[in-house]
């Protein structure tokens, strides 16, 4: 008995002992958007011109400012950026001056105003002082005020004011945020000041200190309004650079907050202040550059900022430093997800950057690029935040054929972006029915290489069991499709990949062209262990796109994404079985606008509910109100809408 009781007791503790070794492999499933840039979106908006920002306007036009055509100049744009309009000066420096740091905002009743950094020529005189103006536009930018004066610093290079940018807030009120060295006649300091205005910007205050942290140079502010969440009130956060943290020696993006209700009247940000803090969710090396930040708020509420850096470049030097984008949480913190848009050779940078926010939450990068010491051109490029991919059900003939007939689950069959790192054009989709799993690609490649031992392809990942793992466990898959045809396919087993010969019952078509190869596949669910379709489990895939070239082999990915942890990779689900269009698939909340009131109805319970004005204003915000709602809208313009239901489907939607 006693050796029986042993034994089980042996069986136990073994047992036990799988299970510490299996939860050990476990990671907390990432969670965040990753950005997909599409490569296909990169437009000229202006030729020369520097130092550009971009905002959407009410009439759904996207509108551009830039240091151009010798002043401040604006373009617009009809077809959300793909083309733009020439570019017009709207305002001339006077003589021994030149106009600088263009920005723009639009007030919630339509005002446009475009702040200017007035900055004299060498040799100085005490007439001509550096300076922050204003232009105003009543009539949706067709035409201009005279410049209206801001603030004024010194007559010096050493002591002038820099960089406006601009924030309403709810009352009404109109902020302008600059870098100042007026205070700092003496030493090198600056700091981050703000002038009021209380009348759509034809008047403003003196300046108050918003941050300063002696012995350093804050600097290139940007404003952004996070909405009261839960427990955590309104703020005011504004991105800058900051040179003086301990043992960096250099730039870092930095934000610094304030509770709107105290809006800057208890005192400015120092160095020491708990509402000071770098933006990263893990800090970079102190090396690594991240100067020249911008911000902006997604429509349902993670933020997403810009700098220039060195990271991955050849010099300290910034005329070789390229522009980078991260994803932050509601509340601006733990920015992640860090990719590159233009992803630059060195012989190119991309600086004095922004990022806008346009449409229903797309994410254009806009960049000042050109060669070292060179003429810059103001170029932009889309991107598309994505916490999780889909797949819709419907099935296709496997042949690499792209038909108008075949109905992927997005457009285009162009849910997911890559490319810029790889040198390709790549857009991948899914689709899935009771007995595979279909992954199409279409990948723009002019020199594709399908004859050697490490050819072009594609590389897709999932985990199909919620492993969410460290390594590679069973649950996970791997396929590389390879442009000669063959798949290579591989199990997570113990944290290794085992490849498996037996490759037959995956479905793989390819179909190679001058410039490009489409790639189809349909991979059994029974390959995967799977008896059915797994709709009700947690998934998360992976995918990387291999570029061969005669010297180098390119591995692109999704951003944050390790190819053998499953707990970094993108959430995967499977839609209803329905239809093919991704739109349809989701729950399909009802809204209607009568007498400037929006009425929206769902047929699942509404966890969150947010609507923003097209400039980026909040107009209202609810938690947990059931299966209705509804507001009333403060302009005829409609906005965005942002719906979270209770089943984990967020919908984002235009209210025109």
């Amino acid at each position: 008995m006693k050796s029986i009781k042993l034994r089980h007791i042996q069986l136990l503790l073994f047992l036990l002992l799988i299970a510490t070794i299996t939860f050990g492999q476990r990671k907390r499933p990432y969670t965040g958007s990753r950005i997909f840039w599409d490569k296909g979106s990169y437009t000229e908006v202006f030729q020369p011109g520097n130092y550009a920002r971009m905002i959407q306007l009410q009439d759904g036009r996207l509108m551009a400012v830039a240091e151009a055509l010798g002043g401040t100049s604006i373009s617009f744009s009809n077809n959300m950026g793909s083309t733009w309009e020439p570019p017009r000066k709207i305002a001339s420096p006077p003589e021994k001056i030149a106009y600088a740091n263009a920005e723009v905002i639009q007030l919630e009743d339509g005002t446009l105003l475009v702040g200017i950094n007035a900055r004299p020529h060498t040799p100085y005189s005490t007439e001509r002082r550096f300076g922050i103006w204003v232009v105003r536009s009543t009539d949706n930018g067709d035409s201009w005020s005279a410049p209206i004066f801001v603030y004024e610093a010194q007559h010096v290079f050493t002591d002038g004011c820099w960089e406006p940018a601009f924030l309403e807030l709810p009352s009404g009120e109109v902020q302008c945020y600059f870098a100042n060295e007026n205070d700092f006649t003496t030493n090198n300091d600056q700091n981050i000041s703000m002038c009021r205005s209380f009348d759509k910007g034809l008047t403003w205050s003196l300046p108050v200190t918003v941050s300063y942290r002696q012995g350093a140079r804050d600097g290139m502010p940007v404003p952004v309004l996070l909405p009261a969440e839960g427990s955590n009130e309104a703020e005011i956060v504004v991105i800058i650079e900051d040179n003086g943290w301990p043992g960096r020696g250099n730039f870092a993006a930095t934000t610094v907050r304030n509770k709107l209700a105290d809006n800057w009247t208890k005192g400015y940000v120092d160095a020491t202040s708990s509402n000071r803090a770098m933006i990263f969710e893990k800090t970079p090396a102190s090396n690594i550059v991240s100067a020249a930040p911008y911000i902006r708020r997604l429509p349902w509420g993670e933020t997403v900022a810009s700098f220039q850096t060195n990271e991955n470049r050849i010099s300290n030097d910034l005329q070789y430093f390229d522009m980078h984008v991260l994803v932050g949480d509601s509340r601006a913190r733990n920015f992640k997800a860090q990719s590159a848009p233009f992803a630059l050779s060195n012989d190119k940078h991309a600086i004095w950057n922004s990022v806008a926010v346009i449409d229903t939450g797309i994410v254009v990068a806009v960049a000042s690029i050109g060669p070292p010491n060179g003429q810059n051109d103001v170029i932009m490029m889309k991107g598309y935040p994505i916490r999780q991919a889909r797949a819709d059900y419907g099935s296709i003939t496997v042949d690499g054929k792209k038909t108008s007939e075949e109905k992927w689950t997005s457009p285009n069959m162009a849910q997911l972006h890559f490319g810029v790192v790889s040198n390709t054009r790549t857009m991948v989709d899914f689709l899935y029915d009771d007995q595979y799993l279909y992954v199409t690609s279409r990948v723009i490649d002019r020199n594709i290489i399908n004859s050697g031992v490490d050819n072009d392809g594609v590389r897709f990942m999932i985990d199909v069991e919620d492993v969410s793992g460290i390594s590679p466990q069973q649950g996970m898959y791997s396929f590389f499709f390879d442009t000669n045809g063959t798949v290579k396919f591989q199990k997570g087993e113990n944290g290794k990949w085992v490849t498996e010969t037996n490759t037959s019952n995956i479905l793989y078509a390819i179909d190679i062209r001058s410039s490009y190869y489409n790639i189809e596949a349909a991979i059994p669910w029974s390959l995967m262990g799977k008896t059915s379709t797994p709709t009700n489990n947690r998934m998360a895939i992976a995918f990387e796109v291999v570029n061969k070239e005669q010297y180098t082999r390119t591995v692109e990915g999704i951003a944050d994404a390790l190819s053998d942890q499953s707990w970094s990779w993108l959430e995967f689900v499977l839609g209803e079985q329905k239809t093919a269009v991704l739109q349809q698939n989701r729950p399909k909340i009802t809204t209607l606008i009568k007498n400037n009131t929006l009425y929206l109805r769902s047929p699942v319970n509404i966890e969150l509910v947010s609507l923003y004005s097209f400039t980026g204003k909040l107009i209202d915000w609810k938690k947990n109100i059931g299966l209705t709602y509804q507001t009333h809208l403060p302009t005829k313009n409609g906005g965005v809408l942002c719906v979270s239901l209770d089943n984990g489907e967020t919908i984002v939607r235009k209210i025109l």
